[in-house]
């Protein structure tokens, strides 16, 4: 079934989701899987967002695969954040059926240092949609071959889709690479955290409602 912002859910399961989302704009689709670690499968068109989708990959302990095709306009916003919300959708499907069958722990915090880069990540899964990131870092413009605020549009599709609260705190860097992966690394590490099974909240999410209305 297709809804709202073109998003197809292929399947989903506690381990596994498929997402797709075609517009006028943009043919992309996202899977997301526990399991052995392999190479990902990843082509946006945009060379330092691929190489920021594996950090995703790696911290999170979840095999990424992302195709991005434009049958249009070769327009880098759109593709970064279009990808954001097809893959937060996924995300969702997969915290979505663990809160029913192993429960989940619905929330995460982490920290990453790479050489003078610093960031903070924290993520809080209930309902609740907001993206807040808090930048005490100077801005660079451009991070390899992408702008940034198109690296911020990623985070806000990600949380529109998954209905994710994050708080993400861009604290030190000199190097816009090393800012930025700082900033995947610890949202990336967060998130595992909040997608760890958790017993005692099974039915639940990070809130006592019990419920992600």
């Amino acid at each position: 079934m297709v809804e709202k912002l073109g998003i197809k859910v292929i399947k989903s399961g506690v381990d596994f989701a498929e997402v797709s989302r075609k517009t006028v704009e943009m043919d992309i689709t996202v899977k997301v899987a526990k399991g052995p670690r392999r190479e990902s499968t990843i082509d946006t068109g945009i060379n330092f967002f691929n190489h920021m989708i594996e950090m995703l990959s790696y911290y999170t302990e979840l095999n990424i695969d992302v195709k991005v095709v434009v049958p249009r306009f070769k327009l880098a916003h759109s593709m970064v954040e279009d990808t954001g919300l097809t893959m937060g959708r996924a995300f969702y499907e997969i915290a979505k059926n663990r809160m029913v069958e192993t429960g989940i722990r619905g929330f995460g915090f982490a920290q990453c240092a790479m050489d003078e880069a610093f960031t903070q990540a924290r993520v809080s899964f209930e309902g609740r949609v907001g993206c807040w990131i808090i930048r005490d870092a100077r801005r660079f413009g451009m991070v390899e071959d992408v702008q940034e605020e198109f690296m911020e549009s990623f985070f806000q599709g990600f949380t529109q889709r998954m209905v994710l609260t994050l708080q993400l705190d861009l604290i030190r860097g000199d190097d816009p690479h090393h800012l930025w992966e700082c900033a995947f690394r610890s949202f990336g590490e967060a998130m595992r955290q909040l997608l760890q099974p958790d017993p005692f909240r099974k039915g639940g999410v990070a809130g006592i409602k019990g419920t992600l209305d």
